[in-house]
């Protein structure tokens, strides 16, 4: 019976968090959340920081749908958007959470794309 239960919310948080992530408003909520608890952020913060991730996230996504764009260059833009992203929540920042913020952006894996995998041809069989 514990099996069936952790499976259901194991299920649950799986699709909770790939809708998130297709979805830039939900992916911004998401990522203020998790810098309120560790920056313990102010609402007059959670708002505007709220307001800077989702303009991030939505510049991230435009970028990302840009298929004329080289994979170096796509990794290089998204790179740019979240330097810009950091910097304006940083500005939103009090001295005391500024160190802490800095930290959390220096462990933050880069934006990286996908290389897509190639598969060696097939040999015509006669």
């Amino acid at each position: 019976m514990k099996k069936i239960i952790l499976t259901g919310i194991s299920l649950l948080f799986a699709i909770t968090l790939t809708f998130a992530q297709s979805n830039p408003e939900e992916a911004a909520k998401q990522e203020v959340a998790v810098l309120t608890e560790k920056l313990t952020l102010t609402e007059d913060q959670q708002t505007s920081v709220l307001q800077i991730v989702w303009e991030g996230a939505k510049a991230k996504a435009a970028v990302k749908e840009d298929a004329t764009l080289s994979p170096e260059v796509l990794a290089e833009s998204l790179n740019k958007i979240q330097a810009t992203t950091d910097a304006q929540v940083a500005e939103k920042l009090s001295d005391e959470q500024k160190p802490v913020f800095e930290k959390l952006v220096s462990e933050r894996p880069k934006e990286t794309v996908p290389t897509p995998v190639q598969t060696p041809a097939q040999p015509v069989q006669p």
